[in-house]
């Protein structure tokens, strides 16, 4: 049985409800991390192509594992609200 990927309004709300920032950039979405200063994290951004950020497009594994590499969020978090 396969794990269920979220969609990106999911991925969206999820970020905006946890104080990250998401900009327009030619179609694409940038997720900007809250200027919390945590050591842990490596990288501030994460871009999300314009093919996957339609309402009910699913995020590829590629992008699910970019942002739990950036922000140490999973798609099990993601999923949770």
């Amino acid at each position: 049985m396969s794990q269920v990927r979220p969609k990106w309004k999911q991925v969206e709300r999820y970020f905006l409800r946890h104080g990250y920032d998401v900009h327009d950039s030619g179609g694409d979405k940038i997720v900007v991390a809250p200027p919390d200063l945590r050591p842990d994290r490596q990288r501030q951004t994460v871009r999300i192509g314009h093919r996957f950020t339609k309402p009910g497009a699913e995020l590829p594994w590629g992008h699910l594992h970019q942002i739990k590499r950036a922000f140490g969020v999973t798609a099990d978090d993601i999923l949770a609200g």
